[in-house]
């Protein structure tokens, strides 16, 4: 019967005594530990004998699901109140993206705003005609508005992390 290294799974001579491989000690007990007539295959050597290995940080982007799941319905609302996942799950990398993605488009609202209405304000001492150009200005804008509100509630609703278009790229929130 053929024998494996109990600590990385490379096949040894029965009497073998260290694993040419890894230099562990071997003993009796590891005789047979493949199934008979198969040796493991190299991802089922890794997988059976490999050292539990100290998993890296969670990289730029990703999320854990347990978070996503637990905190969708706060990092929805962000999109409404900014400020309310950062209150609420203040831990969750989840929310804390939303909030961000929230306060950012409440920025772009409030400037937005801001700029077509001195540009209003601009037109209309031109000319009175002009105040229609400024009303379409408006409701263009704030049309965009609620399609990047909506569209961050469903982003955040089905659990995914995108930004929003044009503006999602900024981080205030981090």
């Amino acid at each position: 019967m053929a024998k494996f290294c109990s600590s990385c799974g490379k096949s040894l001579d029965d009497n073998a005594q260290f694993c040419d491989g890894c230099g562990a000690t071997q003993g009796a007990a590891t005789a047979g530990a493949a199934p008979a007539g198969a040796a493991p295959t190299d991802v089922q050597q890794q997988a059976a004998y490999q050292q539990p290995v100290q998993q890296a940080p969670v990289a730029e982007g990703s999320y854990d699901p347990q978070d996503i799941e637990k905190n969708k319905v706060m990092a929805a609302l962000a999109y409404l109140l900014f400020f309310l996942p950062l209150v609420a799950c203040p831990d969750s990398k989840f929310g804390r993206f939303h909030a961000n993605q929230g306060l950012l488009v409440l920025i772009a609202s409030i400037g937005g705003g801001i700029a077509i209405a001195i540009l209003s304000a601009i037109l209309t001492l031109i000319s009175w005609r002009l105040f229609v150009i400024s009303t379409l200005l408006y409701t263009v804008f704030y049309i965009a508005i609620t399609v990047l509100v909506v569209l961050g509630i469903i982003n955040a609703v089905n659990g995914k992390a995108k930004p929003l278009p044009v503006i999602g790229k900024i981080k205030i929130i981090k």
